[in-house]
């Protein structure tokens, strides 16, 4: 065994319970009731285009991760296409950016949650987050991935029961054609969209799966599958939630609860007490920080060893096999992004921020198909990165000017450490890394 690379220790299962627990985490419970205040009538649609674009990007990756198995994911990718060093660098940093700010996005609504039962500061409530979560993380993946696994099946178990509780309550009450009339979608395009990229943000995370790919026992084959079947099982899960709090309360009412999914238990009847549901959601936002902790740490160790960022970022613990200085500055990153903004503006600035990400991820299916893929490993349809490009374009001129500024800011940064560092790879990097 060398203690130069990181741990085998993931298999098709943990992989797909990961994947999906980074997907559903705190998007669905922070996020519903506000992608009702944008999108109205057309909610349901918003979460089907967004789960269709899921979809679409997931094939891309799919294909992408059976031909490169790397840590990297996407920065990998584009190195491998892109022959001038910078895209795959800035690729990197997008994907670093989406990673911290969507951790912190948890953070501060794990800040909501802990409320009822500990009045503490927001800011010390999401350090004591982080600070802990970091910590899993640098014990190792092994724990990390069992700590995912009852962390999902705990917020699993709790849409579900949402899920059927509601489902009871509309079947008692509604006629079926009421329920059907209640999912209908007016086709608003400029609300549809405005919801969509709310949505959005709900289903991210299945990307993150693609990072673990040098601690899966069988990268080429599995991650693939696991990204396929988080994001559809994901999907159904989140249109059951979407159905049953449209079938229980208009899109008005959703958008006005700051706690919609709980409104769905209080209207039905069921006096669920607030603290059962805030660990519910608790549990929810902790997994999805935890998912992106692990992701954006083995992201900045698979740029160094791309060459892309400094060596030192390479290190590995002596023992436990993890990156522990690329976890450390994940957690500090993590916590300076905690003060920047609302929930509403950092899901915007990392949903078109992972837009951006996606489109590069296309375009580099679309080039790396010039070659053809080894026997017996995956590949999508063969229009699949074709639209996924123009749904990408389409959907980032629709987020809010401030959303633009950041990443302006973002590439800009990126740009001055891409020079300041010196970033060069040596040409065929990707492909040794791969070998």
């Amino acid at each position: 065994m060398n203690d130069n690379t990181l741990a085998r220790h993931l298999g098709l299962g943990v992989l797909v319970v990961y994947g999906i627990g980074d997907i559903l985490g705190a998007g669905i419970y922070a996020l519903v009731g506000k992608v009702a205040g944008s999108a109205g009538t057309d909610t349901t649609l918003a979460f089907v285009v967004s789960g269709v674009l899921a979809l679409v990007t997931g094939l891309s990756y799919a294909e992408l991760a059976a031909r490169i198995p790397h840590s990297a994911g996407a920065s990998a990718y584009t190195a491998n296409a892109f022959r001038h060093p910078f895209v795959p660098f800035l690729v990197g940093m997008l994907v670093l950016t989406s990673g911290i700010t969507s951790a912190a996005t948890a953070a501060l609504a794990f800040h909501g949650y802990l409320e009822v039962f500990v009045p503490l500061p927001g800011l010390l409530a999401a350090a004591v987050l982080i600070a802990a979560l970091t910590a899993l993380n640098y014990y190792g993946i092994k724990h990390s991935a069992r700590t995912n696994n009852v962390l999902t099946a705990i917020e699993l178990t709790g849409l579900l029961v949402v899920i059927v509780v509601g489902l009871r309550y509309a079947l008692s009450t509604h006629e079926p054609a009421q329920m059907v009339r209640a999912l209908e979608p007016d086709l608003d395009t400029a609300a549809l969209l405005a919801g969509v990229t709310l949505a959005f943000y709900a289903f991210v995370g299945f990307e993150d799966l693609v990072n673990l790919a040098e601690e899966a026992k069988d990268p080429t084959r599995d991650i693939p599958r696991a990204l396929l079947i988080a994001i559809l099982v994901s999907t159904a899960i989140y249109l059951l939630v979407v159905a049953v709090v449209l079938w229980t309360m208009t899109p008005a009412q959703a958008a006005a609860s700051e706690r919609p999914l709980l409104e769905v238990l209080v209207r039905a009847g069921h006096a669920v007490p607030r603290p059962v549901f805030a660990v519910v959601a608790i549990v929810a936002i902790s997994n999805t920080a935890l998912a992106n902790s692990i992701m954006a740490s083995r992201l900045l160790y698979g740029m160094a060893r791309q060459r892309l960022l400094p060596a030192a970022l390479a290190r590995l613990h002596g023992t436990r096999r993890t990156p522990w200085v690329t976890i450390v500055l994940t957690g500090v990153f993590s916590l300076l992004l905690v003060a920047s903004g609302s929930v509403t503006v950092l899901a915007q600035t990392t949903g078109a921020i992972l837009m951006l990400v996606f489109m590069f991820v296309h375009l580099s299916a679309i080039r790396t198909r010039r070659r053809q893929a080894p026997p017996g490993r995956f590949t999508a349809p063969r229009v699949v990165p074709y639209l996924g490009v123009t749904l990408c374009v389409l959907l980032l001129t629709q987020f809010p000017l401030a959303v633009y500024q950041r990443i302006a800011a973002i590439i800009g940064a990126s740009l001055a450490a891409f020079v300041l560092l010196g970033a060069r790879p040596p040409a065929g990097a990707a492909e040794a890394e791969r070998e």
